[in-house]
């Protein structure tokens, strides 16, 4: 099945113009920590190809482990992520008192001296373990994470 691309017209200095795709596919999943499920971690899905959309996809874990990815395109925010291959992310920040950072928070993490939580094989852009191939009819990425030693 073909997924229909329209182009955003321009090209500035970060390089080629994006492609922005016509639909987005559904993403949901379940994060465990240690088998049970991990609550208020960011899932962020980074696009591995250039023509597959605008940006990364990302949701929070409710306290079920469960997840559901958003994504921007163009100038809406839609349910789910372009079809195409991702590295994938899950972030949980903990203040120094070992509470989690609330997924809503408006201070940056930072100032209140929060630290990641989960394992750099699994949280950090650069090092993550984690991958998925969305379809284009979406699908269910399950991940099992651990903490950070």
């Amino acid at each position: 099945m073909v997924v229909g691309m329209g182009v955003l017209a321009g090209c500035g200095p970060g390089g080629p113009p994006k492609v922005i795709p016509d639909k987005s596919a559904p993403v949901t999943g379940v994060v465990n920590l240690d088998g049970k499920p991990l609550g208020n971690a960011r899932v962020t899905f980074y696009p591995q190809e250039v023509s597959q959309g605008s940006g990364v996809a990302s949701g929070y874990t409710d306290s079920a482990g469960k997840y559901e990815l958003r994504s921007l395109f163009g100038d809406k925010t839609v349910v789910g992520a372009a079809p195409g291959k991702y590295k994938v992310t899950v972030s949980v920040m903990v203040r120094p008192d070992g509470s989690p950072l609330p997924a809503d928070s408006q201070e940056p993490p930072i100032n209140s001296g929060a630290r990641e939580s989960i394992a750099i094989e699994h949280s950090a852009f650069d090092r993550t373990e984690l991958s998925a191939n969305v379809s284009s009819t979406g699908g269910t990425f399950n991940f099992d994470v651990k903490k950070l030693q």
